[in-house]
């Protein structure tokens, strides 16, 4: 009678652990799974904007002794900052550089990442601070002289962006472009917390 009663419960028992597996794959596993791939969708939203876009960037060319003509970010996702004519190393320019150098450990080895810092001359301090960046002798690193075109775009995509957010403008900003060259978000190029979100939007952004 002992043995009936225990066999009795553990046929119990088991009928309660296997429905209790039942609902834990038919219901609290999907409701996860539904959970992080939402997130993942908004991030990748947020990423790619509202198929806004604010601009075209122009090529920059490096001509080989051959004679051969390369647009150095073509097919590339670029972080773009402007310093402008002569720039000095002052304390932003100096984090905006050290965050291209953070950059450049995360995304550097990819051939599909471009850093582009746009500065005609600038002083010899700040000159100095970047040559002797270690990612410096990299190809990701696209300096642009062409000042004037490139504050053109920078400022007008920056323009629309911010009317386009509704957000105050920033002083100091990255611009991101997908692998077609559309200015597709900026971040605030001295804000931890945009950084970081930038970072997760390049990723994202990046073929894999």
């Amino acid at each position: 009678m002992s043995n009936q009663e225990s066999t009795g419960k553990s046929t119990g028992v088991n009928k309660i652990v296997r429905a209790g597996i039942i609902v834990f794959m038919l219901v609290v596993l999907p409701a996860f799974s539904y959970y992080y791939l939402s997130g993942g969708l908004k991030l990748r939203k947020d990423a790619i904007g509202k198929k806004e876009t604010y601009g075209q960037v122009r090529p920059i060319y490096v001509i080989y002794p051959d004679g051969l003509k390369e647009d150095q970010i073509k097919d590339k996702v670029c972080v773009i900052h402007y310093f402008g004519e002569g720039p000095d190393l002052t304390p932003e320019n100096r984090q905006i550089l050290d965050t291209a150098e953070k950059l450049f450990d995360q995304f550097g080895p990819d051939n599909n990442f471009r850093l582009v810092m746009i500065a005609r001359d600038g002083t010899a301090e700040f000159r100095s601070h970047y040559q002797k960046m270690p990612s410096s002798d990299f190809v990701t690193w696209a300096w642009n002289g062409s000042t004037g075109h490139w504050r053109t775009i920078m400022e007008n995509a920056y323009d629309m962006y911010c009317k386009s957010e509704d957000v105050d403008p920033e002083k100091y900003y990255f611009g991101v472009c997908d692998a077609t060259g559309q200015i597709r978000h900026f971040y605030n190029a001295l804000d931890k917390d945009d950084i970081n979100k930038m970072v997760q939007h390049i990723a994202i952004m990046l073929p894999k």
